[in-house]
Formats: C-alpha cells, sequence, structure tokens
C-alpha cells in the first residue's frame, strides 16, 4: 500500500464521528508530505491540526512508512488552492467562486447547490445604466480546470 493510501486511512479514521475530512496529500521531494484538512463547520483550529500531526507522525515513524529524515505539514488547504474534495464544494454554498473552464475561460458565480460532480451557480451581467441580470446554471465538474473561493478585497 502507498504511503498517500495509508495516510488517507488513518486521517479517515482520526475524523470519523466529526465534521472534519481530508482534502489533500502531497508528498514531494527529500520525504515531504503535505497533508491538507478542513472541517463543514468554521476553518479547522490550529490545535487540530497540530494533534493530528503529532498522531501522524508518530504512526509514520513507528510502522516504519518514512525514513529518519521526512518533513510533515498538516495544514487547511488555503484559501487560495483549488477545490479538491465535494465537501469543499458543500462547505462553499452561498459563497463566491472563481471557476477556470477547460478552454482558459473564468467565470466568477455563487454557488448555489451541488450534487453529484454538478455545481449550480448564480451569475451577475453587468450591463451598462440598467440593474445586473442574474441567471443560473449548471456545471459539471468535468467541464472545469478548477474551483476556488473568490477573494474579494
Amino acid at each position: 500500500m502507498q504511503i498517500e493510501e495509508r495516510i488517507k486511512k488513518f486521517v479517515d479514521a482520526y475524523f470519523e464521528g466529526s465534521d472534519g475530512f481530508l482534502v489533500d496529500i502531497k508528498k514531494g521531494r527529500g520525504d515531504k508530505i503535505q497533508v491538507f484538512i478542513d472541517t463543514m463547520g468554521k476553518n479547522i483550529s490550529i490545535d487540530v491540526c497540530a494533534d493530528l500531526s503529532r498522531k501522524l507522525e508518530h504512526i509514520l515513524e513507528e510502522e516504519g512508512w518514512v525514513g529518519e529524515k521526512y518533513t510533515l505539514e498538516v495544514s487547511s488547504p488555503g484559501m487560495l488552492n483549488p477545490f479538491k474534495v465535494e465537501q469543499q464544494y458543500l462547505k462553499a454554498i452561498g459563497r463566491e467562486l472563481e471557476i477556470l473552464f477547460n478552454d482558459g475561460i473564468k467565470v466568477d458565480g455563487i454557488l448555489k447547490a451541488f450534487e453529484n460532480n454538478t455545481m449550480t451557480i448564480e451569475e451577475y451581467f453587468k450591463v451598462k445604466g440598467k440593474a445586473p441580470e442574474i441567471s443560473q446554471r449548471k456545471i459539471s465538474l468535468s467541464e472545469v480546470k478548477s474551483v476556488k473561493k473568490k477573494i474579494n478585497f
């Protein structure tokens, strides 16, 4: 079993019965392992990240999943990273998203629903001198390259 699969099983068991979930695992050069987690509620706390990191570090070393020199980082996925799992879409309902289609076109819209790998977004079209026009659109994840939260300042 690959180390990513082992980590996934461990993290899934860690969050069993809670609203926490695994977003992604990245294994980089030099045995660098990054584990991204979140919760359906508010943002993941640093205490949860630290606790999971300690427990995961213990099992990595005890089970011999890594060599002596490795780096483990456990954190939230961050606001600028694209969505990876269904829970991120469900958590973002009601929020504005930035959608990059496979053909390079970008669209912004408010996520209204997510079901069966299809999101429903509400788009606003500004027409000079008129009230904005609003339309709803269904978008399959197979049509998009990336989806992330839109950051407005």
